[in-house]
């Protein structure tokens, strides 16, 4: 009979300092790896204003989700000719510090915001990659609201302004400006000091706005995911910047959500207009393979998300559809909201979801739908939630809003 060694009690105590750890944390668009996971343990289903651990007006608006690293929330705001990060205590909702810096604005599609950026933190320092004047701009704050260092990464073009957010991937920050000009490049910068530790070039095609996410090879180590109409989805080394495999030809349109990793297995979808493409592709040894290609009622902004077997393909329209993710098996499709920009997220056992209008909508992860509750927030939302320290944090249009927890 097959025996198992015990657990040691260093292995548990750290198995248990990670989980309390990443329940602290929700440190870049979509929480850890851009998986949508996060811990929601004290969120109700369906909520009133009752339930809101606080509800704060922001100093000003945007589309930039909200990150956390342990007690602290921060998310960018445009208050016209200033924008900013704005750093609030997520027990309390009282503003920490805010940090504020002129901008020189460029052409935006009338749903975008020149705070659509979600930065990314880690313990040491709070990054953010945005466009200024039609050149991109990454920078460093440290934990108290002063800048450490900013640099200018080269211009940038696309029809609808700018969207991407930068990741965090130990000492490098990942930028992306996949745009429609000459020397749009994925830049890999020293996250102290924002010097160049490597550039990729991509080719100029229509723009991606889609943020970078990471995942653990075979031998644990953390890799990144991009997803570009020229290139396709592809993975690459944090540390030197060397694509590692490669499936082209899998997208002609605008990408907007980011690629999402689960169980080696990656999904990515296009849109313009009235058109979607979607692929899922595995790639065991770094040799990828086109699984299948979903075709309808795909997301072109909301970010899909893998909650166990199944994927959720949140449409813009407010359809979801539910598959198994290595086949493409349809298990059920419902429609659920209204338009929505917004990108679902789980604490594994729920799913969450936010119309444009503001109605949350909380049904649980399976093969049949079964709704558990929704709710109406004071003002609708283009941004993606947070999960952590048990609650859920919504940034609508001009407040910060916590759930729960």
């Amino acid at each position: 009979m097959k025996t198992t060694a015990p657990i040691s009690l260093a292995v548990l105590v750290s198995f248990i300092f990670t989980l309390h750890t990443h329940a602290q944390e929700w440190p870049r668009f979509r929480g850890v790896d851009g998986a949508g996971i996060g811990e929601a343990s004290g969120v109700p289903s369906a909520f009133t204003e009752k339930d809101f651990g606080w509800n704060v007006k922001l100093p000003g608006r945007g589309h930039g989700s909200p990150v956390l690293w342990g007690p602290r929330v921060f998310v960018t705001c445009d208050k016209g000719k200033e924008r900013g990060i704005v750093c609030i205590d997520a027990a309390s909702g009282k503003t920490v510090w805010e940090w504020w810096t002129p901008y020189e604005p460029i052409h935006n599609h009338p749903d975008n915001s020149y705070a659509a950026a979600t930065p990314a933190v880690d313990a040491n320092r709070v990054c953010l990659s945005w466009v200024d004047g039609g050149r991109v701009v990454a920078l460093a704050l440290d934990h108290s609201g002063k800048k450490v260092w900013q640099r200018e990464l080269g211009a940038f073009q696309a029809r609808h302004g700018a969207g991407g957010s930068c990741a965090l991937v130990g000492d490098v920050l990942i930028v992306p400006n996949a745009s429609q000009v000459e020397g749009a490049a994925i830049h890999g910068l020293n996250a102290a000091t924002g010097e160049t530790r490597w550039t990729l070039p991509r080719e100029v095609a229509w723009p991606s706005y889609a943020t970078p996410a990471t995942y653990r090879d075979a031998a644990g180590r953390t890799r990144v995911l991009l997803v570009s109409p020229a290139h396709g989805l592809s993975g690459i080394d944090p540390a030197s910047g060397k694509e590692l495999w490669r499936r082209g030809g899998l997208f002609t349109l605008n990408v907007v959500a980011s690629p999402v990793y689960a169980d080696g297995v990656v999904i990515g979808t296009s849109g313009k207009g009235g058109q979607r493409e979607g692929a899922v592709v595995s790639f065991k040894d770094n040799k990828p393979e086109l699984l299948y290609e979903p075709k309808k009622e795909l997301p072109y902004v909301p970010t899909p998300i893998v909650v166990g077997e199944f994927v959720y393909l949140w449409s813009d329209g407010g359809t979801v559809s539910c598959g198994t993710l290595k086949t493409g098996k349809l298990a059920w499709r419902q429609k659920v909201t209204g338009p929505t920009y917004t990108s679902p997220v789980s604490d594994g056992k729920r799913i969450f979801g936010i119309s444009r209008k503001g109605e949350v909508v909380v049904f649980a992860a399976g093969s049949e739908y079964r709704e558990l509750g929704r709710s109406q927030l004071p003002e609708g939302t283009h941004a993606t939630p947070a999960l952590a320290h048990g609650a859920m944090f919504i940034r609508t249009f001009g407040r910060l809003i916590r759930v729960g927890g």
